[in-house]
């Protein structure tokens, strides 16, 4: 199969090349930087170096694919994240149109199943609804549901160094679900080169653990005895946040769905739809943590 893969050399995409690749399949990776291209090309697959918001780039891209990988980037700057998702899943929509590609692989998210009341997760309720609605006409469309990604908590890791704590507006008792990037890429190999027919939702996950229990996860890993998982209040986590340099329109909506996951059954849907968990644990990758720490 000829499959194009949105993403350039990330997390999930570099691994998910390399296993279409070695599976046989011709690859195309899409990359806004052309620094990326001897690196695209050392793997084996095409670059295609251009911008996600160019629909024409796009179409001549997607031209004669068999299936292709979409997924969202760079929207967590200061401007409306929601219109901005909407724009993308349109330009997207339109160039799978133009190109007739039959199979589509959306990496979309838990929580796409609700509405604004998610806060910033809402972008992929939009994209889903965008995508569903205007590729009617397409064999598959397969909508990847992982749930919070391990590097995320990277992000405590100035907070760890200088409290031993990690700081959350969200339960710190609940359980919540997280998944390994690379857990995520079998199940995109398989969406895209065997999709089931019509449009799908599947939801991938890792493991489920408090932040108290990653507290105590990542704490033996560093060597931190003391760290613990501290849960403030909305406020004090937005004003956390913008000090970190994240910008307000994201900051609001990223603190507004931490407090629903809090305060709501966040995980109804997870539940009703339960992936069989992925081999990699948070205790894997308590030791990228610790790799990460002794850098800074």
């Amino acid at each position: 199969m000829k499959i194009v893969l949105t993403g350039s050399l990330g997390h999930i995409s570099r691994p998910l090349a390399q296993q279409l690749l070695a599976a046989g399949h011709r690859v195309t990776v899409i990359s806004h930087s052309a620094a990326r291209a001897k690196e695209i090309r050392a793997l084996g697959a095409t670059p295609a170096i251009g911008r996600i918001s160019d629909e024409a780039f796009l179409t001549t891209t997607f031209t004669g694919a068999d299936a292709v990988y979409l997924m969202i980037t760079n929207t967590n700057d200061d401007q409306d994240i929601f219109a901005a998702g909407h724009r993308q899943a349109t330009i997207y929509a339109q160039a799978v149109l133009t190109a007739g590609v039959q199979h589509v692989v959306n990496l979309s998210s838990v929580g796409a199943n609700l509405g604004p009341e998610v806060g910033a997760l809402y972008i992929y309720h939009i994209i889903e609804d965008v995508l569903t609605h205007a590729l009617a006409s397409t064999a598959t469309l397969t909508f990847l549901r992982p749930t919070g990604m391990f590097y995320n908590l990277l992000g405590s890791l100035p907070s760890i160094k200088r409290d031993h704590a990690i700081y959350t507006n969200n339960s710190v008792t609940k359980r919540g679900s997280w998944v390994a990037p690379i857990d995520i890429v079998p199940i995109a190999a398989q969406a895209l080169t065997t999709p089931r027919p019509g449009v799908t939702h599947q939801y991938i996950a890792s493991d489920e653990r408090s932040y108290q229990e990653i507290a105590a996860l990542l704490g033996r890993a560093l060597n931190l005895p003391d760290l613990r998982a501290i849960q403030i209040d909305d406020a004090t986590m937005t004003r956390n946040l913008l000090a970190s340099g994240l910008p307000q329109t994201f900051t609001t909506q990223y603190v507004k769905m931490l407090a629903y996951e809090r305060d709501s059954d966040f995980y109804a849907d997870y539940r009703a739809h339960h992936p069989v968990l992925g081999p990699t644990k948070l205790a894997d990758f308590s030791q990228t943590v610790a790799r990460a720490y002794h850098q800074l």
